[in-house]
């Protein structure tokens, strides 16, 4: 515009294009003026409605692992003093529901550990997205060049404070111990899987000595019934001295072969009441070990979580909202006006 009238192409053809532009302009200040009209809504929501209530949060997630921290010091005690487990089923073979019971406690386990994870993953998700609504009211900086000017008046707009907080907390989410009570529970689930297969083991062997006994009990009965058939026949005189000894030597060995089972039975009881001993040891110590060091990684996680949400508490209710520009300094839309009609 101003080198159409410096050329001078025409003094109509000037006079309308200043027109346009004013019109233009005029356009642009009222798109403006309602940016920043929605915008001072939008930070008046955000500082006096978002803030409060993300206080309020951090408050009720600070009282909730204050709570978890009560109750996990108090497993954590009651499974360091326990020795021995009084329930009725403990000390007896072990069946099937037993076994059922230990793949249950380990499906649990496998899922305490991924709502573990999904937990912390959801309130990351949470953070990033609030941090990225926040980061929208950052302005970068403003640069318009002319050949007069070597630049416009630079706007720089500071963050909202809520997102100073939404930093240090994704920062001291990556500090918490998490990585602590994830292995814990995952030790724990591969102990109870041991377990799972030792019972099993102890299943087998009963089974082994049930069968035996079985066949024990049939061929006792087998020889009653043989010994009592050959004493009650009667013999002649002739065959007596010969029949009597190949008798005696038939039921001799009979005989000889139900000590022999009567030994390796024997023997698989033994075997069979150590490997329910080892079941029974490992149940004690799998569970005393397992869960008292998932406990005791909860118990830290519940301190280092209290202590950081407090953190975030004072961080964010000491932190101030940035305060106004002084009206006496000109406004974007003015400096912005001077710029082009100066």
């Amino acid at each position: 515009m101003r080198n159409r009238n410096t050329k001078r192409d025409g003094l109509y053809s000037g006079d309308k294009t200043r027109a346009e532009v004013k019109d233009l302009h005029s356009r642009i200040l009222v798109a403006i003026r309602s940016a920043e009209t929605i915008s001072e809504r939008i930070e008046k929501l955000r500082d006096e409605e978002l803030q409060p209530q993300l206080i309020e949060l951090l408050h009720g997630l600070m009282r909730n692992w204050q709570i978890m921290l009560e109750s996990h010091e108090t497993q954590n005690r009651i499974m360091f003093e326990v020795k021995s487990f009084n329930c009725p089923t403990y000390g007896k073979f072990c069946n099937d529901s037993h076994r059922l019971a230990t793949l249950q406690l380990v499906a649990e386990l496998h899922n305490w550990r991924s709502c573990f994870v999904a937990f912390l993953c959801s309130q990351k998700s949470y953070i990033e997205a609030l941090s990225g609504w926040l980061a929208k009211f950052i302005a970068p900086e403003v640069e318009l060049c002319s050949k007069k000017r070597s630049s416009a008046p630079t706007l720089r707009v500071n963050g909202p404070p809520l997102l100073a907080t939404c930093h240090e907390w994704l920062a001291s989410l990556e500090k918490l111990p998490k990585e602590a009570v994830s292995c814990a529970l995952k030790s724990f689930g591969k102990d109870m899987r041991a377990l799972w297969v030792q019972q099993g083991e102890e299943q087998k062997h009963k089974r082994k000595v049930d069968g035996l006994a079985k066949e024990l009990e049939r061929k006792v009965l087998a020889f009653q019934r043989t010994e009592s058939r050959i004493l009650g026949s009667k013999l002649s005189e002739k065959d007596i001295e010969v029949n009597v000894r190949n008798r005696i030597e038939y039921l001799a060995e009979r005989k000889n072969m139900l000590d022999m089972l009567r030994k390796r039975i024997d023997a698989e009881k033994l075997k069979h009441i150590t490997v329910m001993e080892q079941t029974q040891q490992i149940t004690v110590k799998g569970f005393q070990t397992g869960f008292y060091s998932v406990f005791g990684s909860l118990v830290e996680f519940s301190k280092a979580s209290i202590k950081m949400y407090a953190d975030l508490v004072t961080y964010c209710e000491t932190t101030k909202v940035p305060e106004k520009e002084d009206e006496d300094e000109p406004s974007y839309v003015e400096e912005m006006s001077s710029y082009l009609w100066g």
